[in-house]
């Protein structure tokens, strides 16, 4: 085998490539080489090999990198999985556990490298319990040195399930066995800002904002990668802290008067003033966290740049799971467009100076996308359908769906379109197809804002319709008839978002009433 590598699919993470074999110096003309002689001998109860053999390479480690949430997805994956369709439980066959005999079994040393980086807020509720503050405290990792030793047996002989389990207690004694070691490869500023990071998440709860909760727990789920980030990330975590908690001593009051009149007007005196306390708090320690973060992300840059190592991203981007949840043959256009939706941000309060990035990554599920004039890109998910903009920035080379976020213009609910309409601008020809879809939203006497949203696709061609096909497949699919089980399917597990969304989580997004009448000026314009 001369290489390899396992991408980690989850949007998002800090470590999008899983296992890959380290590179020094010039390419080894071999990463595995795996060699097994078999002499048949017509019995099922021997089975003889004269030779196996396994080597890894020789001047070099095999490197993993951890994010906690992919854990979590493969011990629910190892749950769900039903081992036993894989083979008729009805057969009548008994089943032979072989001798097996092997003239000389020889296995090379095996080096590892392991990082890994914990994420409080993307782990269950309880999952760990008394373990779990001190596994955020210390379990993150720097290349920790691991080492299954080397073996060398002659005329090994046995019985498979004795051979099986000697295996695996040998590997589990080689791990056990080097503890110095591991304690070597602990990462004290990811630890720290780790630690700070749960502090952080502890003084929030004490404020009892369920809105402030919630941004710090999708401000906590962004990773800190250079000083700008620590900039927008920290300085966004303090700010927002200090703006909750002073204002929170005139609205929390308001909000509890106008729910439960003279009793609701007191407790919410009460969660003012300890959101007056709490919530800058909470920003300091972000703030302290993120930073720490930043140190630690521009320390491994330098170190990088030092090794001359180059930074490995994933072969490609990952496979598109749609809300049905079903796996289809992979497709770089969906592919591109699922990370557009991922890395798409909105600007906060402060007027842009502070962006939320990755909005809809961990809650919406991709479905569609077209490319619009001017740099605009309408999105349809399981959820809604949003309009985007591509950065400015974009001058004298193509646009990088990686490299270069789209910022949200708006975003519509399936429960908050009434119905669409196809018309013609007025620079479209007489007999041309339209080019401006119309949605229109449900009026609400307490909603300000428009009651129309404008897509304007490219004039002279057939985008518009198709467009106006994928919202309608959308909104059928999942707005119509979308049951609890399906919504609760297509959400991404462990997110930090899913406990705190619990509005675009509610049932009313599948109770919307869907008009004939639109399809009608549909098949008109395609007569």
């Amino acid at each position: 085998m001369g290489g390899i590598q396992m991408d980690n699919q989850l949007p998002l993470t800090p470590a999008p490539v899983l296992f890959r074999p380290q590179k020094i110096g010039q390419e080894t003309d071999h990463i595995l080489k795996i060699s097994v002689t078999i002499q048949t001998k017509g019995s099922l109860d021997l089975s003889f090999y004269p030779y196996i053999g396994f080597h890894g390479p020789d001047n070099s480690a095999f490197l993993i990198n951890i994010h906690e949430p992919i854990i979590w997805r493969i011990h629910e994956m190892m749950q769900q999985v039903n081992l036993s369709r894989l083979y008729d439980s009805k057969t009548t066959a008994v089943s032979v556990d072989p001798i097996i005999h092997i003239g000389i079994l020889n296995i090379s040393e095996v080096r590892l490298k392991v990082s890994m980086a914990m994420s409080p807020s993307q782990r269950p509720r309880g999952v760990l319990g008394f373990w779990s503050s001190l596994m955020t405290a210390l379990g993150n990792t720097e290349n920790m040195p691991v080492k299954i030793n080397q073996r060398f047996h002659e005329n090994v002989c046995m019985r498979q399930s004795t051979m099986i389990n000697n295996a695996i207690a040998n590997i589990k004694n080689d791990l056990l066995g080097q503890p110095l070691q591991l304690l070597s490869g602990l990462d004290i500023l990811s630890n720290a800002s780790s630690a700070l990071g749960h502090m952080s998440k502890g003084v929030a709860a004490l404020s009892m904002d369920k809105k402030f909760i919630q941004s710090r727990q999708r401000q906590d789920s962004k990773g800190v990668e250079d000083l700008g980030d620590v900039i927008r990330e920290g300085g966004g975590a303090l700010a927002k802290g200090l703006f909750r908690g002073v204002t929170g001593i005139v609205t929390k009051p308001l909000e509890g008067a106008k729910s439960s009149g003279v009793e609701g007007f007191v407790q919410g005196v009460g969660k003012g003033i300890i959101g007056a306390a709490a919530q800058p708090v909470s920003g300091v320690l972000d703030l302290l966290s993120k930073t720490t973060e930043g140190a630690n992300a521009m320390r491994l840059k330098i170190a990088s740049a030092i090794a001359s190592d180059e930074q490995v991203l994933r072969r490609r981007l990952p496979r598109v799971v749609t809300g049905d949840s079903l796996l289809r043959p992979y497709d770089e256009y969906k592919a591109r467009g699922q990370i557009i939706l991922q890395l798409a941000e909105s600007g906060s309060f402060f007027v842009d100076l502070f962006k939320v990035r990755g909005k809809f990554a961990l809650s919406d599920s991709y479905e569609d996308h077209f490319m619009l004039p001017k740099g605009k890109i309408i999105m349809v998910t399981h959820r809604r359908v949003i309009l985007l903009q591509q950065s400015s920035n974009i001058t004298h080379r193509k646009f990088n769906p990686m490299k270069d976020p789209c910022s949200v213009l708006w975003d519509v609910l399936w429960d908050d379109l009434e119905t669409m309409d196809l018309t013609r601008g007025k620079k479209d020809l007489q007999k041309a197809p339209p080019s401006q879809l119309l949605l229109h939203l449900k009026t609400r006497s307490t909603d300000s804002k428009e009651h129309v949203r404008i897509i304007k696709c490219n004039r002279g061609t057939h985008q518009t319709l198709e467009v106006y096909s994928s919202i309608e497949r959308a909104m059928i699919t999942y707005g119509r008839n979308l049951s609890k089980e399906l919504l609760k399917k297509a959400t991404k597990p462990y997110s930090p978002v899913v406990d705190g969304n619990a509005v675009e989580l509610s049932p009313k997004e599948g109770a919307c009433t869907w008009c004939p009448k639109e399809s009608m000026s549909m098949e008109t314009f395609r007569q």
